[in-house]
C-alpha cells in the first residue's frame, strides 16, 4: 500500500505467490508422500492413530471400491453419517483421489427428520453409516429402509444405492440385508486395476466439487455449500510453512469445515500431527470432555489450538479447576468473528501464547486474520481483533446502495476470493442472490476499515440493535462474549426486546443460568459488565431469565429469530417483563 487509504477497499493480490489453477487436492497429498513427509492423525475419542501413509494407502483401497461401484467423478457424491473420525478422513481422502464429491453432514435431533431434509441436498449414491458417540445415527438412518430388502429402497432417500456400516464406535451388526461392512468397499475395489485407478486420478478437474459443507442453519434450513478442489488446494498453498508442530482441532462431527481443512493440512505436509477432539456427547459432562482434551494437548505436544472459543473455555476451566501445569502454546485460534478483548486476555494468560483470531465463513473459508508478528504492536492489534485481508483476496465495505464507504464508516462487508464456494447445492436463486454483479460475496457482516487497510467486524447486519438513547448501533457479540464468563451464566443471547420510534431497540439480555446458580441482580450484572470493558450503551434495558434459550433446529446455536419472537410475546402480555430499574427510571424522567 503506497499511502493511507481513503476508501474502504483492499486488493491483496500477491504476484509472488500466485493462485494455482491446475492442481487438485490429492496431488498435494501425493507430493508430500513423494517428499517423504509423514504426518500423524490422532483421535482423542478412541485413542486411535494413523500415519498419513496409512491413511493414503487405505484411501486408495476405498477409492478403487468407489470406482467398482461405478460412482462418476465430477458428478456423484459419497456421504458419511455417524462415521468415526479416522474412517471419515480415510473416505474423504479417497473421494479427493478420484473426483467424487464428499459430504459429512451433521445430524441433529430429531435425527430422522434432519437426515431426510439434509441428504437430498447432495443425493449421495453411496453412504457409510455408524453409530456415532450418541448411538442413534445408524438406527435413525436405517429407519428409512426395510430389514428384508437386499438392496436399499426408500421413498424419502431414493437416490441411495449402496450402504456400508462402520463399526468403529460400536461393534454390532444391524440386521438389514442391504447393509454391507465397510471392509467390503475395499474388497470389491480389488477388481479395479491400478491402471484404471491411475486414469481416474488423472481425470480429476480443479473445478470438480470436492466437499459439501453445511452452514449452521440459523434460518432453520441449513444450506448445502459445495466447494471445489480449486478452493481448498489454494487455501492450503497460501500457507507457506511446512511440517510445523502438532495442532489440536475439532472432531468432524462438531465442525466439518475446520476438521477436514486441518486433516488436509497434515496430509499435504503442512502440519506434522493433527489431534482431533472427542465429539461432544451430551451424556458425558463437559468437564470430563475438557479433561480428555487438555491431557491430549499435553500428551501429543500440540503447539497450536485450531478451535472455537467454547472448546478453549473447556480447556481453560480444566486448567484452573484441576491446577494443570499446561505447556505454553505458540498460538490459539479463537475462531468466531467477534471475540472480546477480555476473553482473549483471559486465554492468553492461561495458554501463554499469541491470541489469534480469524474472520471466516463457510462459503469462503478464511477471509482475514489477525497479525502473527510477535511484536508489542502486533499483540495489541490481535487484542483489538484488527484483521488483515489474506493474500490474493479483495475486500470492501459498502453502504446500502453498494457504494464503497469512506475509511472509518460502518458498512457491509463484501469479499471476492479464490476460495469462495462453487454453489449452494440445488438452490440456484440463493446462489445468485449471494453474489453482487461483479462477483463479490455479500457476507451479511458489518465492519469498519482503518487507513492501513486493516478492519474489524462489528456484528451481523441482521443482529444490529439500534438504541436511539445512545445514538449508536450496538452489536450483541462483544456483550455475549463478556457476559458469558459470568460464573452464574450458562448461556446468554442479546436481542432487541421491544422497539418503538422514540427509543429504538431496547437492549435485552436473555440468560440461562447454571444449575443451582443464584440469580444475579441487575446491579451485579452491570458491575460485572463494566469490569469486562462494556460501556453504558451496552447495559441491559431488560433482563429475561429463561430455563432454556431457543436454538436452531440443528441445536448448534441460539436462534435469535425464535428468541425475539418469544420475548416479544412476553412483553406483549406484560410490558414490565424483565425491565431494569435504571431504564425504568430513565424513561420516567424523560416522560415526566
Amino acid at each position: 500500500m503506497s499511502g493511507p487509504l481513503t476508501k474502504s477497499y483492499v486488493d491483496a493480490t500477491d504476484p509472488s505467490h500466485p493462485i494455482q489453477k491446475d492442481l487438485v487436492l490429492y496431488e498435494l497429498f501425493e507430493r508430500a508422500r513423494e517428499r517423504g513427509v509423514v504426518g500423524e492423525v490422532v483421535n482423542l475419542e478412541t485413542n486411535r492413530r494413523f500415519t498419513t501413509t496409512q491413511i493414503l494407502d487405505k484411501a486408495d483401497g476405498y477409492a478403487k471400491g468407489m470406482l467398482a461401484l461405478d460412482l462418476i467423478p465430477g458428478e456423484d457424491t459419497f456421504a458419511v453419517v455417524g462415521c468415526s473420525t479416522i474412517e471419515a478422513i480415510n473416505l474423504f481422502t479417497a473421494c479427493s483421489a478420484i473426483g467424487v464429491a464428499f459430504a459429512h453432514p451433521y445430524t441433529y435431533t430429531p435425527m430422522d427428520i434432519s437426515i431426510a431434509s439434509i441428504l437430498p441436498n447432495m443425493a449421495p449414491r453411496a453412504v457409510v453409516v455408524g453409530e456415532g458417540v450418541s448411538g442413534k445415527n445408524c438406527t435413525s438412518f436405517l429407519g428409512f429402509f426395510k430389514e428384508t430388502d437386499t438392496y436399499p429402497q426408500s421413498d424419502k432417500l431414493p437416490f441411495i444405492e449402496h450402504i456400508f456400516y462402520d463399526n468403529s464406535h460400536n461393534d454390532r451388526a444391524p440386521a438389514h440385508k442391504c447393509l454391507n461392512p465397510l471392509s467390503q468397499l475395499t474388497e470389491i475395489g480389488k477388481s479395479v486395476s491400478d491402471q484404471k485407478f491411475y486414469e481416474a486420478k488423472k481425470s480429476v478437474k480443479p473445478e470438480y466439487r470436492l466437499h459439501h459443507l453445511f452452514s449452521s442453519g440459523s434460518t432453520g434450513k441449513p444450506k448445502c455449500i459445495a466447494h471445489s478442489h480449486y478452493s481448498l488446494v489454494n487455501e492450503l498453498l497460501q500457507l507457506r510453512a511446512e511440517n510445523v508442530e502438532p495442532m489440536l482441532t475439532m472432531n468432524p462431527n462438531i465442525d466439518e469445515m475446520i476438521s477436514y481443512s486441518c486433516a488436509a493440512l497434515v496430509l499435504a505436509g503442512k502440519v506434522s500431527k493433527c489431534v482431533f477432539t472427542p465429539d461432544i456427547n451430551r451424556d458425558v459432562p463437559i468437564s470430563e470432555i475438557g479433561k480428555v482434551i487438555t491431557q491430549g494437548v499435553i500428551d501429543e505436544g500440540a503447539q497450536y489450538l485450531m478451535i472455537p472459543g467454547a472448546v478453549s473455555t473447556m480447556i481453560r476451566d480444566c486448567i484452573l479447576n484441576d491446577k494443570v501445569n499446561f505447556p505454553p502454546i505458540k498460538f490459539f485460534l479463537n475462531g468466531a468473528q467477534i471475540v472480546s478483548r477480555g476473553f482473549k486476555e483471559n486465554l492468553k494468560e492461561i495458554f501463554h501464547g499469541m491470541a489469534f483470531t480469524d474472520y471466516a465463513m463457510t462459503e469462503a473459508f478464511v477471509i482475514a486474520t489477525t497479525s502473527l508478528y510477535d511484536t508489542k504492536e502486533g499483540d495489541e492489534a490481535r487484542m483489538q481483533a484488527r484483521l488483515v485481508v489474506k493474500p490474493n483476496t479483495q475486500l470492501r465495505i459498502v453502504d446500502t446502495k453498494g457504494e464503497v464507504v469512506d475509511i472509518g464508516e460502518d458498512g457491509m462487508v463484501q469479499v471476492k476470493t479464490y476460495s469462495q464456494l462453487k454453489e449452494y447445492r440445488k438452490q440456484e436463486q440463493l446462489t445468485k442472490d449471494l453474489f453482487t454483479e461483479d462477483g463479490f460475496i455479500k457476507t451479511g457482516d458489518m465492519g469498519v476499515m482503518y487507513e492501513d487497510g486493516t478492519f474489524i467486524i462489528k456484528g451481523r447486519t441482521a443482529d444490529a440493535i439500534r438504541f436511539k438513547v445512545f445514538g449508536d448501533v450496538i452489536y450483541p457479540g462483544p456483550i455475549e462474549e463478556a457476559m458469558s464468563q459470568h460464573p452464574a451464566i450458562d448461556d446468554i443471547s442479546v436481542i432487541s426486546g421491544s422497539t418503538n420510534d422514540y427509543y429504538g431497540d431496547e437492549l435485552t439480555y436473555c440468560i440461562k443460568l447454571k444449575a443451582d446458580a443464584v440469580r444475579p441482580t441487575e446491579e451485579e450484572l452491570i458491575a460485572y459488565g463494566t469490569t469486562h470493558r462494556l460501556d453504558e450503551s451496552q447495559r441491559p434495558c431488560r433482563l429475561v431469565f429463561m430455563e432454556e434459550l431457543y436454538y436452531t433446529d440443528n441445536s448448534r446455536k441460539v436462534s435469535k429469530k425464535k428468541l425475539r419472537e418469544a420475548v416479544h410475546q412476553m412483553i406483549a402480555k406484560d410490558l414490565t417483563t424483565g425491565l431494569c430499574d435504571w431504564y425504568r427510571n430513565f424513561v420516567a424522567e424523560l416522560t415526566s
